[in-house]
């Protein structure tokens, strides 16, 4: 959608050649909905967490759908929300830890956008998360949560950009550069890794 960013007009950068969607990709922790609010309001865009989303939705947390009705009933739901981002003509949308796994909603993000996969090392995603997985069902230990780490980052590894995240690096530094990679003219052909 050419012209959806103020200023971006015939720049060629994956904003306009992709319909001004970014998807955030990444794993429990990884600033996604930190990031993507930060994003948004440096574009001047709508901003959308799909697992906010879903918990309006629904009236409860992810993890008592997860509890009463089970991660398909949560799985299914979730893949509607994602579908309902191809109505917003330009949005950035932080995607809950699970939604690019499952190769229907990463194929619809390619098909409506571009993908950024916010690479935090393990280790600073556990930092991050120490005492803050009350309402992360996925993340029963940090054990576990390594498993589901490094079964999901192969998947991860399949968006279109990848920002490499540092404990150093401040949400503004992140943000910026996310910026320049996005508009830089290779972003577009998945470039800037």
């Amino acid at each position: 959608m050419a012209g959806a960013l103020a200023g971006d007009e015939g720049r060629g950068d994956v904003l306009t050649e992709r319909g001004a969607r970014v998807y955030l990709v990444g794993f429990m922790g990884s600033g996604k909905t930190t990031v993507g609010r930060s994003l948004a309001s440096r574009l001047g865009v709508t901003f959308v967490d799909l697992d906010e989303a879903f918990e309006a939705m629904a009236g409860e947390t992810i993890r008592q759908t997860f509890e009463t009705r089970g991660e398909a009933w949560f799985r299914d739901r979730e893949a509607q929300l994602l579908r309902g981002t191809a109505d917003l003509p330009a949005v950035v949308v932080a995607l809950g830890g699970g939604t690019f796994v499952f190769p229907e909603n990463a194929a619809f993000v390619r098909r409506h956008g571009v993908s950024v996969f916010l690479d935090v090392p393990f280790d600073s995603l556990a930092r991050r998360l120490r005492g803050k997985t009350a309402d992360r069902p996925l993340f029963a230990s940090e054990a576990e949560a390594l498993r589901l780490y490094e079964a999901r980052r192969p998947f991860y590894t399949m968006a279109d950009l990848t920002i490499f995240v540092t404990d150093n690096m401040t949400i503004e530094d992140v943000v910026g550069h996310l910026v320049s990679v996005l508009r830089s003219p290779g972003a577009a052909a998945g470039e800037g890794r």
